[in-house]
């Protein structure tokens, strides 16, 4: 296996790698992904707001893709990598159980990290009742009461998106105090805000129950927060020097300012969504077979655009 030399590797097998898997496949290209299983989605069992695979179960969805790419050069491994640097015209990448391979470039599309608050119970309903994106979930718990946690992270947006699915929200601020325009959101989408600290979260037949220090509780069809996220590129930190992917992604095609690096997915410039992921994918698929054309045929191809400045 060390002596096989690859167009890309591929770090993650979520819908980014999936896609650009595809795409490089369909281009001859000889490809390895390496998928840790451990995507950030998982805990929600299903994706939406995908064509054709609305509401599918995200493992068989993940099966049913190898499943297509099993027509293309396109290899799998069920590993973790643990790093990833240049050496000269190629890219070397370690991998905790398959050893080290080589190949020309590096598709990054490892995903990121969910940072839940540190409140008893939620970890444990996180992705069923405990949910963060609106347009993944608030269809099916339409019209319950929703809470919305912002303790930690301000979530005054995501109360005023969610009217369009409940016009029961309350605003669970942990004893945090509202800055003044956050507090004037809340007024204007007309979402009354609780104060009370908050001492833990139980299920509850309803969805689940948020408990307060004074010890009363109360029920709701679901709570939403948003979330702070940790960037999974751990495996690149001697290579990257920099806190994340999408500071040095340079176009929308997923290039990055270091040589022969590609960032799909939640960690490039994107909506953190399946559907966009998928696309953000492809995209950099397109990027880095253009890009090996130009280095096997120098000339043949007009050069990427400038980099533009990261967002």
């Amino acid at each position: 296996m060390a002596t096989q030399l690859y167009d890309t590797v591929i770090v993650g097998g979520g819908p980014a790698g999936l896609n650009g898997a595809l795409y490089l496949g369909r281009s001859r290209r000889r490809v390895l992904l390496v998928d840790s299983g451990d995507a950030r989605n998982m805990a929600a069992g299903v994706m939406h707001n995908v064509l054709t695979n609305d509401g599918a179960d995200i493992a068989d969805f993940r099966e049913r893709s190898r499943a297509q790419l099993a027509a293309y050069d396109v290899t799998f491994r069920d590993d973790e990598v643990l790093s990833a640097e240049p050496d000269g015209d190629h890219v070397v990448v370690t991998t905790k159980e398959s050893g080290t391979v080589r190949a020309r470039t590096l598709l990054y599309a490892a995903g990121v990290r969910s940072v839940l608050p540190p409140v008893p119970g939620l970890a444990d309903l996180w992705g069923t009742t405990v949910l963060e994106c609106p347009y993944c979930h608030a269809w099916e718990v339409r019209d319950r009461s929703f809470a919305v946690y912002g303790g930690v992270v301000a979530s005054e947006c995501l109360a005023a998106t969610l009217t369009v699915w409940s016009d029961r929200i309350s605003y669970l601020t942990d004893r945090r105090e509202l800055p003044g325009d956050e507090q004037d959101r809340l007024t204007a989408a007309g979402v009354p805000v609780v104060a009370d600290g908050v001492s833990e979260v139980k299920p509850h037949p309803e969805g689940v129950e948020v408990v307060f220090e004074d010890g009363r509780s109360e029920s709701y069809g679901a709570l939403f927060l948003h979330l702070d996220m940790e960037p999974r590129v751990d495996p690149l930190r001697p290579w990257l020097q920099a806190p994340d992917l999408e500071s040095v992604q340079t176009d929308d095609r997923g290039r990055t300012s270091l040589p022969r690096l590609y960032v799909a997915g939640d960690l490039g410039r994107n909506m953190q969504q399946a559907a966009m992921a998928a696309a953000s994918g492809g995209l950099a698929g397109m990027a880095i077979n253009a890009d090996l054309i130009r280095e096997d045929r120098p000339g043949s191809l007009p050069e990427p655009p400038p980099p533009t400045p990261a967002r």
